[in-house]
């Protein structure tokens, strides 16, 4: 475990023990310990936050005595094909063509195909009112999915 210490005065004290200076930080200077943690999982060169919208039209109702409660959860497809979580959406109750409100912010890497991978789920009534990160998926019921690369859906 690491310490920190805070100074005052011209000393610049505690500063050197995470990485800062004297003076006030650049907001464009760049950050080594993001770009350290970057590289270590193969990520190199420039990126930039993005922030994602979804909605989604003519989904498979499920329910037998309402609409399907979807929601949608987003991941990033590995070289291996293994699947990291980015994010969730709210549920949506009783909808086959839900616009969510949520938006995901995810990391856009230039220079680099992202394949993105998004799973609607169900929800069923039970679990209303849960927390989405508290929901289990393999509870739900998996109403469709789709693949794009990020490239293919980026609008400015």
């Amino acid at each position: 475990m690491g310490n920190c210490c805070l100074g005052s005065g011209g000393d610049g004290g505690g500063q050197s023990a995470v990485g800062g200076s004297s003076s006030h930080p650049d907001a464009n200077a760049p950050n080594d310990a993001v770009e350290g943690f970057l590289r270590t999982r193969g990520y190199h060169g420039l990126y930039t936050q993005i922030e994602l919208s979804l909605s989604a039209s003519n989904l498979r109702d499920r329910d037998v005595l309402s609409k399907s409660d979807p929601m949608v959860v987003i991941y990033t497809k590995g070289r291996d094909g293994s699947l990291q979580e980015l994010g969730r959406t709210e549920v949506v109750l009783n909808s086959l063509s839900p616009q969510w409100i949520k938006k995901v912010i995810i990391n856009y890497y230039f220079e680099m195909v992202q394949t993105l991978v998004f799973h609607v789920y169900d929800i069923d009534t039970q679990f209303h009112g849960l927390d989405e990160k508290m929901l289990k998926l393999d509870e739900q019921q998996l109403l469709g999915e789709a693949t794009c690369s990020l490239s293919e859906n980026f609008f400015f």
